[in-house]
């Protein structure tokens, strides 16, 4: 007997929820073993700075494709925000990973604002499960956790907002607007540790001005929308206003500008909107649902 719309609905509502599951456990796994070959370093067992995130790099992306092809052998696997194998993009389903978010904070000492990140893409569908884990924080957030309302606690009250941005490249706007709202302005590095930051309740909002609005972005959007965040993609009234210029790997074509998204608590949205329109920035004419089909990854 075939299924009817609402069976397969459940059936579609489940495989999201297991896949959202695994990628949790996966990216948990791959953040013990950085965490470990950090800790070889420190002991003076194994190698620090660039070569350490190198080695961690590799071994993490390893231990996730390794996973994902013993759990789910017929799905695509793509390393990286421009990896882009033909083969790959062809199945209906292919797996997002980021073994290793930010390798300068990685290899600094002490510093604990790196991530790990995996989702499940799908044709038609976008990203449709995804899971980001803070290891040295001992923190991961999935997709799944929508109805886990008591994994993300309220922030705690505090006189002013805190707003995290990239510690890199904040872009000179950001500081602008964070001051207009009289918020106080948290640089940090990983954009899965600011969004999680922002998740637990350690951030009000995260201003985001990196990246290319790739499946890597998306993959943090949906993961704050998860557990309740507002997520809003902005655009300039003139091209090229906002941001740093870039592109996938180095700078953008002149007049073309990094995209730029705001990620917070519903009770801030309106304040930070406000102080983004007063520099001619408004949300974005079409802003795809948690449902939308996203953009493939870049070309490399």
């Amino acid at each position: 007997m075939p299924a009817t719309p609402r069976t397969a609905e459940r059936t579609v509502v489940a495989d999201d929820f297991l896949a959202a599951g695994f990628a949790a456990r996966a990216t948990v796994a791959a953040g013990r073993l950085l965490l470990d070959l950090r800790m070889q370093h420190e002991e003076g067992l194994g190698p620090g700075g660039a070569k350490m995130a190198q080695l961690g790099h590799t071994w993490s992306g390893l231990l996730l494709r390794n996973r994902i092809r013993a759990r789910y052998p017929r799905d695509g696997v793509l390393t990286g925000p421009v990896s882009r194998p033909p083969d790959a993009l062809r199945r209906r389903r292919v797996w997002l990973v980021e073994p290793l978010d930010s390798a300068e904070e990685y290899h600094a000492d002490g510093n604990p604002h790196w991530s790990v990140q995996l989702a499940l893409w799908e044709r038609e569908r976008g990203v449709v499960a995804a899971a980001v884990a803070v290891p040295a924080l001992c923190e991961v957030v999935c997709t799944a956790d929508r109805d886990a309302g008591w994994r993300h606690p309220a922030p705690v009250p505090r006189q002013r907002p805190r707003v995290v941005v990239d510690t890199r490249d904040p872009a000179p706007f950001a500081r602008t607007v964070v001051r207009q709202t009289g918020a106080e302005l948290v640089p940090m590095g990983s954009p899965g540790a600011k969004t999680l930051a922002v998740v637990q309740g350690d951030a009000d909002a995260y201003i985001h001005t990196t990246g290319s609005w790739d499946w890597g972005d998306e993959a943090l959007f949906r993961v704050a929308e998860a557990a309740g965040l507002q997520v809003t993609r902005l655009a300039a009234a003139q091209e090229g206003r906002p941001g740093p210029q870039r592109g996938p790997s180095g700078p953008a074509a002149p007049g073309r500008s990094a995209p730029l998204a705001v990620i917070c608590r519903p009770r801030l949205t309106k304040t930070l909107l406000a102080a983004f329109a007063g520099h001619g920035i408004r949300p974005a004419a079409v802003l795809p649902g948690s449902r939308a089909r996203p953009s493939p990854p870049s070309a490399g």
